[in-house]
C-alpha cells in the first residue's frame, strides 16, 4: 500500500500533478474530492476553531501552522485568509508541511503565497546555502518548511501549534487479518500466476495450473508495463509463464502467523470476540502518527512506556527527562477523516475517477484508502500529555462553529455582486455547504477528533457533544413563504 501510493517514480501521490504527467488526483478532474475543494467555508470554520483556542490560552506571540498531506493547499489558503481577519496572523511565524509529491508542493506554495500576499505578508526565502543559518524573520514574513515524514517534524515548545490532519490517516498503510479456526492469519497480496506446462513425450494439450501461494514472486517495474505474450516453445520440457499485459493480483492468507499477526491481532483483547471468517484492519503507522501528533500539539516528547524502559536503558531515561523538562506553549489539533470509534474489517478500497474500484486494479494509478479507527488514535494520544476530544460528526462540528450564518453571508454577497451569475453562484454556495453536512453523506461519514495541548478546561464544541447530538442540525435553508 505504501509503495503503490508513495513510490518516487510509480506511486500515486508521488507522481501527482507532475509536469510530465499532468495527472490531477483532487477535484472534478481527479479521482476524488475533499471538503476544502467543495466549499471555502470548511477551511474558514477550522480556522475559527483555532482562533478561539489561541485566544483561550492568552494569544501567544509565537505560533506555527502544521498540516499533514496538504493536497493542493486549498485548506491552508482558506485558513490563512481567515487568520488575516484576526490578530492571530501576526503571531504566525512558521508553516510546517508533510508532503512527498513535488507536483503538489508547487501547488501548495502557490496557494500559500497568494493567501499571504493578500494579507500583506510573504514567504521568507531560505538561504541558498543550507549550511548558513536563516536570518531572523521580518514582521511581514512567514517561514515555510517541508518534511518527507511525520517523524521529521520537530516538537516546538516555544511556539503554539495549530495542527491539521485532513484525510491523511485514511491513506496510511494497513494490515488486514482474518480469524480462522487456527487463529489469526494475515491477508497478503500475491500474483495470479498461470503457468503452462507441455509434456516432452506427448502431444497432449497445454494445461494451465494456478501456482497458488507457493514460492516467492518478484515483480519488476518492467513487469507492470509488459504487453507482450511469452510462452514455452513447442516440445520444451519445461514450462514458462504466459502473460498478456501487467500481472493480476489476488488476496491470499499467510499459512502461519506472521510477526505482525502476533503483535497486532493475536495479542490484542479488542479482537478476541471475532469469529472465523471475520477480518480486521489495523494500521500501526496510524498509531505512531497519532502519538507524534500528541507530542507536537503538547509541545513535549511523550514518555517512554514502562514496559519499554528496561529494553531502551539510558536512552529511555534521557527521553523521560526531556519529556518532563521545561514549559510549553502547547497547541490544538484537528483530525478530520471518514471512519468511526471502532475497528473495521472490510473498508479497504480504491478510488479512480470518483468511482470505487478494486485496490488490486492498476496499482499506482488509483487512491488507496481505508476507514479510520478513531478509538485506536485516541489510544495512541493517551500515551502523550495531550488530550483527545471527541470524535464528533462533521455536521455537528461545522454547524456549531457557525456554518449557517457564514453561508448566508456568502449567499447575500453573491446576490449583491450585481453580476448576471449571482443567482447561480448563490445556489452553488448553498448546495456545497449542504454537502458538507449531509446526514446521509459527508456530515455523518466524516468525524472530527480534537487534540488539546493543555488539560482541565472545557473546549467548545467537543466537551458539549452530548447536548449537541440532540440540538445541532445540519444547515438547511428556510423555505420561502
Amino acid at each position: 500500500m505504501r509503495t503503490a501510493l508513495l513510490d518516487p517514480s510509480q506511486g500515486y501521490y508521488a507522481s501527482a500533478n507532475a509536469d510530465d504527467q499532468g495527472r490531477d488526483v483532487l477535484g472534478a478532474r481527479g479521482d476524488f474530492i475533499t471538503s476544502p475543494e467543495i466549499s471555502q467555508v470548511f477551511g474558514e470554520l477550522l480556522a475559527v476553531y483555532f482562533v478561539a483556542r489561541w485566544q483561550a490560552v492568552g494569544s501567544p506571540e509565537q505560533m506555527r501552522l502544521v498540516e499533514f498531506g496538504p493536497g493542493k493547499g486549498t485548506l491552508l489558503a482558506d485558513m490563512i485568509r481567515t487568520f488575516a481577519r484576526f490578530p492571530i496572523l501576526n503571531s504566525l511565524k512558521t508553516i510546517h508541511l508533510v508532503e512527498t509529491s513535488e507536483g503538489l508542493m508547487r501547488l501548495q506554495l502557490r496557494a500559500i503565497e497568494e493567501a499571504l500576499k493578500a494579507a500583506g505578508k510573504k514567504i521568507a526565502m531560505p538561504p541558498s546555502d543550507p549550511a548558513v543559518p536563516a536570518p531572523p524573520l521580518k514582521d511581514n514574513e512567514v517561514s515555510v518548511e517541508y518534511f518527507p515524514l511525520v517523524d521529521a517534524v520537530p516538537v516546538k515548545p516555544d511556539q503554539w501549534t495549530a495542527l491539521v490532519g485532513h484525510e491523511f490517516f485514511d491513506a496510511l498503510p494497513i494490515h488486514i487479518f482474518e480469524k480462522t479456526i487456527k487463529g489469526f492469519r494475515e491477508v497478503l497480496v500475491d500474483v495470479k500466476r498461470e503457468t503452462v506446462y507441455r509434456s516432452a513425450s506427448s502431444n497432449s494439450p497445454e494445461t494451465t495450473q494456478q501456482a497458488g501461494q507457493s514460492g516467492v514472486t518478484t515483480i519488476k517495474v518492467s513487469d507492470l508495463r509488459r504487453n507482450k505474450t511469452t510462452s514455452s516453445s513447442p516440445g520444451s520440457a519445461s514450462g514458462t509463464a504466459t502473460s498478456a499485459g501487467p500481472p493480476e493480483f489476488q488476496y491470499v492468507l499467510s499459512p502461519t502467523e506472521t510477526p505482525w499477526t502476533k503483535l497486532l491481532a493475536s495479542s490484542n483483547p479488542r479482537f478476541k470476540s471475532l469469529q472465523p471468517g471475520q477480518r480486521v484492519e489495523i494500521s500501526p503507522e496510524s498509531w505512531a502518527t497519532a502519538r507524534k501528533i500528541g507530542e507536537l500539539v503538547a509541545g513535549k516528547k511523550a514518555k517512554v512506556p514502562e514496559e519499554s524502559r528496561k529494553l531502551m536503558g539510558r536512552k529511555a531515561e534521557e527521553e523521560r527527562e526531556e519529556a518532563d523538562a521545561g514549559e510549553s506553549l502547547g497547541g490544538a489539533g484537528l483530525i478530520v477523516d471518514y471512519g468511526d470509534e471502532k475497528a473495521f474489517g472490510g473498508s479497504f478500497r480504491a478510488f479512480k475517477s470518483h468511482a470505487v474500484v478494486s485496490p488490486l486494479q492498476a496499482p499506482g494509478q488509483a487512491d488507496l484508502t481505508a476507514n479510520v479507527d478513531f478509538a485506536y488514535l485516541k489510544n495512541a494520544l493517551a500515551t502523550t500529555t495531550a488530550r483527545s476530544l471527541g470524535p464528533m460528526f462533521q455536521s455537528h462540528f461545522l454547524a456549531t462553529l457557525g456554518l449557517a450564518p457564514r453561508v448566508e453571508a456568502l449567499v447575500k454577497a453573491a446576490g449583491d455582486s450585481g453580476s448576471g451569475t449571482g443567482s447561480g453562484r448563490a445556489k452553488e454556495i448553498e448546495s456545497s455547504a449542504k454537502r458538507l453536512v449531509d446526514p446521509t453523506g459527508m456530515g455523518a461519514q466524516y468525524k472530527v477528533l480534537g487534540i488539546e495541548g493543555g488539560a482541565g478546561q472545557e473546549v467548545w464544541p467537543f466537551d458539549f457533544e452530548e447536548q449537541l447530538r440532540a440540538s445541532a442540525k445540519p444547515y438547511k435553508k428556510e423555505e420561502e413563504k
